[in-house]
């Protein structure tokens, strides 16, 4: 009983982390980056993006491949979150 309760707990915490990375996307295209909610968004995110990044500009050599660190953020939770399930 009281591993699925803690299964269930971070599966909702990986689903809150999916959620706040695409409306963090989304917002991007609207809202100013100084604005509180983005900047609030940006605290939230980076730890997660920052070392994708990382990873992208490291094994592309490109800085145009880090603009898919969110979409890639978003395929790990939800790697994640299946191999979570399949325990």
């Amino acid at each position: 009983m009281a591993w699925y309760q803690i299964r269930a707990g971070v599966a909702g915490f990986l689903d809150l982390a999916q959620v706040v990375l695409l409306v963090y996307c989304v917002l991007s295209w609207f809202v100013d980056r100084n604005s509180p909610a983005m900047r609030f968004l940006t605290r939230v995110t980076e730890p997660v993006l920052h070392p994708i990044r990382m990873v992208l500009l490291r094994t592309t050599r490109s800085a145009a491949w880090s603009g898919f660190a969110p979409l890639v953020a978003v395929l790990l939770i939800q790697l994640l979150s299946r191999i979570l399930w399949s325990l």
